[in-house]
């Protein structure tokens, strides 16, 4: 029973991860769009970036002031060197309610994508309304920015994902898992070791 209970709290150390979200945030500070409901955001947005790690993503999120009944979808894709997403390669999507009133809403994919260190991705946004009256960064992908896991490259904009050479990326988020640091897999080996010892020592 000691040997069970050891390697199920081992099994779960080295399986557990930190979920967390990440800013697709180029620096520029959010601003309101509040133009009327043709002014061209309602085709969609995205924002490409290239990975400087491998990680996994579960979900995404977006800024918005959305009304009631409706919803946007967020899908991911792998895009080239160019910014172009590759079709036929929707590594993942979702679609869901958004809530009136808040400015934030996510959503999960169906299952966690691996995204790969050195790959470049297009995370595109698009909904069932116009685009008017959501945050947005003013942002034309000069320069890049560096965010650790991942640099933004640029913003994108229109139907066709990875349409770049636009001034106005969404305001994107990712929700990520990251591997626990070597320190803190040891912290928790010697934790569960400690439970052990006190368990034997009860007996």
């Amino acid at each position: 029973m000691s040997k069970f209970f050891a390697l199920t709290l081992l099994g779960v150390t080295t399986a557990s991860a930190f979920a967390t979200q990440l800013p697709l945030d180029p620096g520029t500070g959010a601003i309101l769009f509040t133009t009327n409901a043709n002014d061209g955001y309602n085709p969609g947005r995205g924002m490409w970036f290239q990975a400087n790690n491998s990680f996994t993503v579960d979900g995404a999120g977006f800024f918005n002031q959305f009304g009631g009944n409706e919803s946007f979808t967020e899908t991911l894709w792998l895009a080239d060197s160019t910014g172009n997403a590759l079709h036929g390669t929707n590594l993942g999507s979702f679609t869901t309610n958004a809530a009136a009133g808040t400015q934030y809403d996510d959503g999960l994919f169906g299952s966690s994508i691996n995204i790969v260190a050195g790959n470049f991705y297009y995370l595109e946004v698009t909904s069932n309304s116009s685009f008017a009256g959501n945050y947005f960064y003013n942002w034309n992908g000069s320069p890049t920015v560096n965010l650790g896991l991942v640099t933004v490259l640029d913003g994108g904009l229109g139907g066709d994902p990875g349409a770049l050479g636009n001034t106005v990326a969404p305001v994107l988020r990712l929700n990520v898992n990251t591997v626990p640091e070597p320190a803190s897999m040891a912290a928790l080996g010697l934790g569960a070791l400690a439970l052990i010892r006190r368990r034997r020592a009860a007996k």
